[in-house]
């Protein structure tokens, strides 16, 4: 299956965009992905593997429900930038890992939910 040009998240539709890099290289870590939420896109690199995309899809889809939800706001759990990639982080390499040992999951879900 390819990648679809758009996601909901939200009340949000947000494009989805495979584009070179123009991320920060710097300090020797690499970005495969972005989450833009005044402009509603998310920008990912092209080339990845397949595991790497698709954990970089579900990582910036997570930092898309942070925003949407309002849980980086002042005065909410991920209000410091660095709380809220070390969460986005954990939680999405968490879940890809149980998608991954557990190939039966997703297609239960999809079958429960739609």
């Amino acid at each position: 299956m390819s990648l679809k040009s758009e996601i909901k998240v939200g009340y949000s539709t947000i494009e989805i965009e495979k584009r070179a890099s123009s991320f920060s290289t710097t300090n020797m870590v690499d970005i495969y992905g972005q989450y833009l939420p005044r402009e509603n896109k998310i920008e990912i690199q092209p080339g990845l593997s397949d595991i790497d995309e698709a954990n970089t899809l579900l990582h910036e889809i997570m930092h898309a429900a942070v925003w949407v939800s309002s849980l980086n706001q002042g005065g909410q759990p991920l209000e410091e930038g660095d709380n809220e990639e070390l969460v986005v982080n954990s939680l999405t390499n968490t879940l890809t890992k149980v998608l991954i040992d557990n190939k039966w999951l997703l297609p239960y879900l999809t079958k429960k939910l739609i």
